[in-house]
């Protein structure tokens, strides 16, 4: 009896052990997809630029895709790390969007202080906004571009990249071992709620992501001494007030290169 028991108890070690190993691979794994997603939507976060950059990009052939639209499909303030959208109105302009061979994204809006011709007839008002976005876009017509970018919210394998960390993330927050500081609602919102992904730093360094420990047993009352759901939904919404704030200041400082502008703002 007592070999059967020594023999369970060394195969359940062994289990724990190859476990854990799986468990400190896919942490590490997870922390590099965040650095690799975070670093590529800041670098292709769409920045204003001038029309005069966009007319030096396309005759200087750096510009490779382009979209019209005549602006931003929301009005709220978006960040770097964040989808955009455009709202499309069948209309070319005033809203020009444009990517480079870097995968740096561009936009700037046509018509806006014009001088140029605008007497009746000069172009066509049902297929664009005004008579520079029309003159441009035959520019655009002649350059035969390889393609017409059809989306403005990131690169393919920058979108790819997100869904593949997200779902990693969710796998291992309701298959992994259970959480030893927080419930799995509490890290759910931190992960889904804090900005730019840095619930997983947080994630990552306060549930002990290489020792996998256990919850802490109930208190003498029987609760729960981990932090529940509602803790995760506040630490979320203070930390996005906290983070545009932040970056407001940030912007005013180093500029719109190094902290990139909220669209529609």
């Amino acid at each position: 009896m007592t070999g059967d028991v020594a023999r369970q108890r060394s195969t359940h070690e062994a289990g724990f052990r190859r476990w854990s190993t799986w468990w400190q691979v896919l942490r590490v794994v997870l922390l590099v997809l965040w650095i690799c997603w975070a670093a590529s939507s800041w670098w292709s976060a769409p920045r204003q630029a001038s029309t005069a950059r966009a007319r030096a990009d396309l005759s200087a052939g750096r510009m490779v895709s382009y979209q019209w639209a005549a602006g931003w499909d929301n009005t709220a303030d978006w960040s770097w790390a964040e989808d955009r959208g455009l709202w499309l109105s069948g209309r070319a302009g005033p809203l020009f969007v444009w990517r480079t061979g870097d995968w740096r994204v561009h936009y700037a809006e046509f018509d806006r202080d014009f001088t140029g011709p605008t007497e009746p007839g000069s172009f066509d008002a049902t297929q664009y906004s005004g008579a520079e976005a029309a003159a441009f876009d035959q520019l655009l017509q002649s350059a035969e571009l390889d393609r017409r970018w059809q989306g403005v919210d990131s690169p393919p394998p920058l979108g790819n990249l997100a869904a593949l960390l997200m779902l990693g993330l969710l796998t291992v927050l309701v298959l992994g071992p259970a959480p030893a500081r927080g419930t799995r609602w509490f890290w759910f919102w931190v992960l889904t709620g804090v900005p730019f992904g840095l619930g997983l730093i947080w994630w990552l360094g306060r549930e002990r992501p290489w020792h996998p420990a256990e919850p802490a047993p109930p208190t003498a009352v029987g609760r729960d001494p981990r932090d529940r759901w509602y803790a995760g939904l506040l630490i979320g919404i203070a930390t996005s007030i906290a983070a545009s704030l932040l970056l407001y200041g940030l912007r005013q400082v180093l500029g719109e290169w190094y902290v990139p502008h909220d669209a529609g703002s």
